[in-house]
């Protein structure tokens, strides 16, 4: 109505760097011991941590059944993994979305079988794993002695500061 006293609320934006815009979690048939915003918080500090702070990425989480198909898929090892990282910044495609650093798929059913094994509990197995997925899509590489002991270096630093 033209001249009216009554304002109409308009919804809020949320920023363009929102935290929860840039990262993206899934759950497939999985009980997480964390909180969804948990995770992404300390996603995001991972991601920060690493100068990182525009990048995007995504979060799978599945279980043992669904991480061996993707590493038989992919990796051409017929038994599941802790931690698989996709990364968008390699292969012919890395120039084309630099914000998109790529996606991690974190078997919950290895961290629980980790966590009892190493005397730890499920959510620093799941928090490691983020760690190091994230890591993994920064660049990092853990397939020879002197690659592995670099990024472990790393991963304790960003534990530390979570």
């Amino acid at each position: 109505m033209r001249g009216s006293n009554i304002h109409l609320k308009r919804k809020k934006r949320k920023p363009k760097n929102d935290k929860s815009e840039r990262i993206g979690i899934i759950s497939k048939g999985v009980k997480l011991p964390l909180s969804k915003n948990e995770i992404k918080k300390l996603a995001s500090k991972t991601l920060s941590l690493l100068k990182e702070r525009n990048s995007r990425i995504g979060l799978v989480f599945v279980n043992d059944k669904t991480m061996r198909k993707l590493n038989l898929k992919y990796r051409k090892i017929d038994r599941a993994t802790d931690c698989l990282a996709f990364s968008m910044r390699e292969g012919i495609d890395k120039q084309l979305h630099l914000e998109l650093l790529g996606d991690v798929v974190i078997s919950v059913d290895t961290a629980k079988r980790n966590a009892k094994l190493y005397g730890t509990d499920l959510k620093k197995e799941i928090t490691l794993y983020t760690v190091h997925g994230i890591l993994h899509l920064s660049g990092f590489k853990d397939t020879t002695t002197l690659e592995r002991k670099e990024m472990q270096r790393k991963e304790e630093d960003i534990l530390q500061r979570l």
